[in-house]
């Protein structure tokens, strides 16, 4: 799940950082957004994630992954984005498994956590943002 959003209702506040910041600044702005919207997301996609008892049996044999998907949920944050969990489309990782938890299958019906995840900490995002700014601003205009 790709953590992006686009900044509503504080761009008065986004602007005067801007105009005040240097494109370093801002990316390390919303670098640090964009770690403490990971941080908050993980352990809530971790809640709406089943956990066998028993991963030995988790995907095909000579492919298992180490340890549960929910114990090793991969999270990566640049000045750009943030990202927290996995890519579905592709095959390529350990945990390929998980798209078939997400969407379903013809035998188990989807449990669609990434999208739960993201409608759940979506507000907290916003909030975050809107703090970091606001905390930016501040330090800019001495206050």
């Amino acid at each position: 799940m790709e953590i992006s959003f686009r900044f509503e209702g504080f761009e008065e506040v986004q602007r005067g950082v801007e105009a005040l910041s240097s494109s370093a600044e801002i990316g390390a702005i919303n670098k640090k957004i964009f770690q403490r919207s990971a941080d908050i997301t993980e352990p809530k996609m971790k809640a709406h994630m089943a956990r066998s008892a028993d991963n030995s049996k988790s995907g095909r044999n000579g492919y298992r992954p180490p340890g549960h998907a929910r114990d090793n949920i991969p999270k990566k944050v640049t000045t750009k984005k943030g990202e927290v969990g996995w890519e579905l489309n592709g095959d390529a990782q350990n945990w390929f498994y998980m798209k078939f938890v997400e969407w379903g299958t013809s035998k188990m019906p989807p449990r669609d956590f990434l999208n739960n995840t993201k409608s759940e900490c979506e507000s907290e995002y916003h909030m975050i943002a809107d703090q970091e700014y606001q905390k930016a601003l501040n330090e800019k205009l001495g206050g």
